[in-house]
């Protein structure tokens, strides 16, 4: 090896050498004292937090957001009559962002804050928390490493690396906080399903002796595919949207597209059908094209939801005729 060469590698490691020791920016050495994102931060005293996803770019994606809010000790969405939240999902949230905390500054200066994605206006996520004084803003950018996350405090330029925090953990949109299953009725409980849509009425009938289902009005075999997807979209609907407990003309339901009437009850002799039922009404109304889904208002609900299209096409397309195995079929 030269003596050039050998000359040129030593400044190379010292230049690596200072690097690992300098800021992303260049500015002076990492700090080592673990210090607190968010400074004397009080969860019990939150009574809002608004979310807000990347911002829309060009006519890419539009922006997602969600807010929840605190209302007489209960956690709702806020624009939608306080659709309940998962209490469990919000108290995980505001333990983690308590907790918050880093060794790792990873810069004081402006410059690197849309690289990292924690700019006033490029971000992963925004995350507002009202309550206990002067609201609180933390911008949530690029993970370094799994759970290892660039975050920034609204008004600071200087960047933290925190650990165990990642946007997954911090959703978007609604569904994110809430219990999905908006209908969901056990197999076993449902004896007879009803579907009336632009394509006629078709009913199905559960027989308390064998479980088979039959078709009122039908001889034929039956496609038990068919039958059975049937049955478990009518009694299975995940929401993607809750929008409120006022049923509006916009949402078409005082003439929808389809409608779902289940008969339930709990058998307590194997064999014999239950001594009383209840009737579940299921409303499909107007279509946003846009979103590609449905309202849908449930007898059993106070709340009007939105529910992606795949969940309810069957319900709104097939027929009688469908039901029906196909000559081809063994």
């Amino acid at each position: 090896m030269t003596k050039t060469n050998k000359i040129l590698i030593g400044l190379l490691l010292l230049q690596v050498v200072l690097i690992m020791g300098m800021r992303f920016g260049g500015e002076s050495k990492l700090d080592y004292d673990r210090v607190a994102v968010l400074e004397s931060f009080d969860p019990e005293a939150i009574t809002q937090i608004e979310i807000l996803g990347p911002p829309q770019k060009g006519d890419g994606p539009t922006q997602n957001s969600v807010t929840l809010a605190k209302k007489n000790g209960a956690w709702g969405i806020a624009n939608a009559d306080e659709f309940p939240v998962e209490k469990e999902k919000v108290s995980e949230l505001l333990e983690a962002l308590k907790g918050l905390t880093s060794r790792t500054r990873v810069l004081d200066s402006s410059v690197y804050h849309e690289k990292l994605e924690v700019a006033d206006d490029t971000f992963l996520r925004k995350i507002t928390l009202t309550g206990g004084g002067a609201p609180k803003v933390l911008y949530v950018g690029k993970s370094a490493s799994f759970k290892n996350t660039h975050v920034r405090v609204d008004g600071q330029d200087a960047v933290y690396l925190v650990n165990d925090l990642s946007t997954s953990d911090i959703g978007d949109r609604a569904w994110h906080w809430v219990n999905r299953d908006y209908v969901k009725i056990p197999k076993a409980e449902v004896w007879s399903v009803n579907v009336t849509n632009p394509k006629g009425s078709m009913t199905l009938e559960k027989s308390a002796v064998d479980g088979q289902w039959a078709a009122v009005g039908l001889d034929a075999p039956l496609d038990t595919s068919v039958v059975d997807d049937l049955v478990r979209k009518a009694t299975t609907v995940n929401m993607e949207v809750p929008v409120g407990k006022s049923v509006k003309p916009e949402h078409g339901l005082d003439s929808p597209i389809a409608t779902v009437t289940l008969v339930t009850g709990t058998s307590t002799i194997a064999g014999t059908p239950p001594a009383t039922t209840k009737d579940v009404t299921v409303k499909i109304g107007k279509k946003l094209d846009a979103e590609n889904q449905y309202f849908v208002k449930s007898s059993e609900s106070d709340y009007v939801v939105r529910v992606q299209a795949f969940a309810v096409t069957p319900l709104i397309e097939k027929t009688r005729a469908d039901l029906v195995k196909k000559a081809d079929e063994k």
